[in-house]
């Protein structure tokens, strides 16, 4: 009897146009196939090469091209150079891998019209990540693990197997690719995935199961706390609060309504610091980052410190740029000529044809717009901060490129289509990079 593995109709109902993250790995190759023989679902496939490991990335690639031609499945192909973009931004290979990564699975998204993004992470990836969690020092929404859901991103098989997904490959012979740095214990992963994992089946077989199982009853624990946060949030009569009543709440209920008020997770010393504050007796001021909390007759208020708007300043080419105001660092310079264009949040490059006067960057201004590229219709800068919920204090801070003719890039969100230049000829190349990580 061969193994069956069903993907979730709460996830992904009939009618789901669903863009599948695949890497050529077991994991999502089998995700792949699940969803193309599912029927109901309209279904194509990203396959992100990192740049990591040379032809056998290369070879990776071709595999899952060429499987969703037999399989008549739409693929979409990203590339970038993870160790480059890393060394330019001063994070780690793993974050900015992850980072271009998702900023192209986002843009792949957008521009087919996927209503969801699948990812493979199954039942032992969960378990890693709560081991990682919890020698961290997490606390219960850590380990509740991996949420099924998160925005437009759903992960189907969290609750399947390593083994079952080995086994459905194998009982109908579809082929898949495996990464030979998963065999090497360098990164912490792996050694949980050869040694952490398999001690713990052997201290108590079906130990990977029970930590899936303790994961979905804390993400319900996780998830009534919270709701009973947001009600006594909800039946406020203003935005602020009563500090004895605050004090008063068992304190998971007062952690998680702080934090939603705050709009902010708080580590444990910073909520102990504000149920200090609490306490009823005369007025007073603890700042956080950002902004101020007050007391005031039993009351706690908010106040935003002042804004820092950041001041025009003008870019000029193989330069270093200080924006103080935002704790960010530009850095520009001419590319003469690159085989590849890098693109994410916070890389941009401009086509030298195509600049219109003088680069610049400032903060928002009045009327500001900008066509993002592979995307439809002009976005609001202004709106565009507001529905990224970017605290208002905070807003004149983000940094805006621009020249004479408008808006060219918004830090965080992409640049303007307008500029990009195409391939062989020369371009300015802007990476903003946060101050904190050269630290």
């Amino acid at each position: 009897m061969r193994s069956e593995i069903t993907l979730s109709r709460e996830l992904l109902p009939p009618g789901t146009r669903v863009l599948c993250a695949v890497s050529g790995g077991a994991d999502s190759v089998c995700l792949l196939h699940l969803a193309k023989s599912r029927g109901d679902l309209v279904c194509a496939c990203a396959h992100f090469d990192h740049g990591l490991r040379g032809e056998e990335s290369r070879r990776d690639a071709e595999f899952t091209r060429e499987l969703c031609r037999e399989w008549d499945v739409p693929f979409f192909l990203g590339e970038g150079e993870v160790p480059e973009h890393a060394r330019r931004t001063g994070q780690s290979v793993e974050t900015a891998a992850r980072e271009l990564r998702y900023a192209f699975l986002r843009a792949t998204a957008e521009a087919w019209g996927a209503d969801v993004i699948a990812t493979a992470h199954n039942m032992s990836d969960n378990a890693e990540t709560v081991l990682f969690r919890l020698a961290r020092g997490t606390g219960l929404r850590g380990l509740a693990g991996i949420p099924e859901r998160r925005g437009k991103l759903v992960r189907p098989l969290l609750h399947v197997t390593r083994q079952e997904i080995l086994d459905y490959l194998t009982e109908r012979a579809i082929p898949h690719r495996e990464d030979s740095t998963n065999a090497l214990d360098g990164c912490a992963r792996n050694y949980a995935r050869h040694h952490l994992l398999p001690a713990m089946e052997t201290l108590h077989p079906g130990a990977v199961r029970n930590v899936d199982r303790m994961t979905r009853n804390l993400a319900e624990d996780e998830a009534f706390l919270t709701s009973l946060a947001e009600e006594w949030l909800n039946g406020r009569e203003t935005d602020d609060l009563p500090a004895e009543e605050l004090r008063a709440l068992p304190r998971s209920v007062a952690r998680r309504a702080l934090e939603a008020w705050l709009g902010e997770e708080l580590s444990r010393e910073r909520f102990e610091a504000v149920l200090a504050f609490c306490v009823d007796g005369a007025s007073g001021c603890l700042e956080l980052p950002g902004r101020k909390l007050y007391r005031r007759y039993g009351v706690l208020t908010l106040s935003p410190l002042p804004e820092r708007a950041l001041p025009e300043r003008e870019i000029l080419p193989d330069g270093t740029l200080s924006l103080p105001e935002a704790e960010l660092t530009l850095f520009c310079r001419k590319v003469q000529e690159s085989p590849e264009i890098q693109s994410s949040f916070n890389i941009f490059s401009f086509s030298c044809a195509n600049i219109c006067g003088k680069l610049s960057v400032s903060a928002r201004k009045p009327g500001d717009g900008i066509l993002f590229r592979g995307r439809a219709g002009t976005r609001s800068v202004k709106k565009l901060l507001l529905d990224a919920k970017i605290p208002r204090e905070k807003r004149s801070a983000v940094p805006v490129i621009r020249d004479e003719a408008g808006v060219l890039a918004v830090y965080g969100f992409g640049q303007a289509e307008r500029a990009w230049p195409r391939n062989g000829e020369p371009f300015y190349e802007i990476t903003i990079r946060k101050d904190t990580e050269d630290k």
